[in-house]
């Protein structure tokens, strides 16, 4: 099943965007919490699905084997997210805070 991205909404304004962003990446938008973008550098990203295993709300594979975020991540935790995100081997998932400041990894 080929994966299509959500668009960005309105609703995603009040969520600064990153100085620095992957050339190509999936992102998540939260709106509530600390954790309010997820994103995966899709060329970091070398499909060891650990992230999967640890955090299956807020993470899949697409069909080139490259974890995505997917509808419904909102459900997984704060905690979970940031174990999922970390169970990384090459740091490929990167998270922000409301105002683009970077939580993990720590730069």
């Amino acid at each position: 099943m080929k994966y299509n991205p959500p668009i960005n909404t309105d609703s995603d304004a009040d969520i600064a965007m990153p100085d620095s962003m992957p050339d190509e990446y999936y992102q998540g938008i939260r709106k509530e919490g600390k954790i309010r973008r997820i994103v995966v550098d899709k060329q970091a990203c070398i499909g060891a699905m650990s992230c999967t295993v640890v955090a299956p709300l807020a993470f899949q594979m697409d069909e080139e084997d490259i974890a995505y975020i997917p509808e419904g991540h909102q459900l997984a935790d704060e905690e979970t997210l940031l174990l999922g995100a970390q169970s990384c081997p090459v740091l490929a998932i990167h998270l922000y805070d409301k105002d683009g400041k970077k939580i993990f990894p720590e730069e």
